[in-house]
């Protein structure tokens, strides 16, 4: 038997339980070790709020784990990025740790067909004060890709998303 979490899985095996982090850490005392002392730490409350929140959700393995947040997080101020898009926005963990991370001034899209899971996060966005960052779209999200990088420059190419996806085949 096999029981998904926000972190990974708990395997039954002669009626004894271990846990399989998702991740490169493949020892779960040690990543329960970094989590324990880098990642929760550091993690803002109200995503930490929010995780919570997800945790009793069906499907609460969708989620972004705190430390791929916090990833994600560190290389977005390396790149001093502005402008992002997330597809797959489940109940928003990664999209509010976005723009929480952003600029004054910047902006993320955040592109899925499920907005009653993107509900389950609104209040948590909207008490931290970065929802003016955040445009959600409730969409598959080929199309909505398609209109955004109609004009797109790849490298030294004009390319559209049909052509990205001719390429990719």
């Amino acid at each position: 038997m096999k029981r998904l979490n926000w972190f990974g899985s708990h395997k039954v095996k002669n009626g004894k339980q271990t846990f399989v982090p998702h991740g490169v850490l493949q020892s779960p005392e040690l990543f329960q070790y970094l989590l324990e002392t880098s990642v929760y730490p550091r993690e803002p409350e109200i995503l930490k709020q929010l995780r919570d929140a997800t945790a009793s959700h069906p499907l609460a393995y969708y989620g972004t784990t705190p430390d791929s947040g916090q990833f994600l997080s560190l290389l977005m101020k390396l790149l001093n990025v502005k402008k992002t898009i997330e597809v797959g926005v489940f109940t928003g963990y990664s999209l509010l740790m976005t723009a929480l991370t952003l600029p004054e001034d910047g902006k993320v899209i955040g592109i899925d067909i499920d907005r009653k899971a993107y509900e389950i996060g609104l209040p948590f966005i909207k008490k931290s004060g970065v929802e003016h960052k955040i445009e959600f779209i409730e969409s598959s999200a080929l199309p909505i890709l398609y209109k955004l990088f109609e004009d797109v420059s790849i490298s030294t190419t004009t390319a559209s998303v049909s052509s990205i996806i001719k390429y990719t085949r």
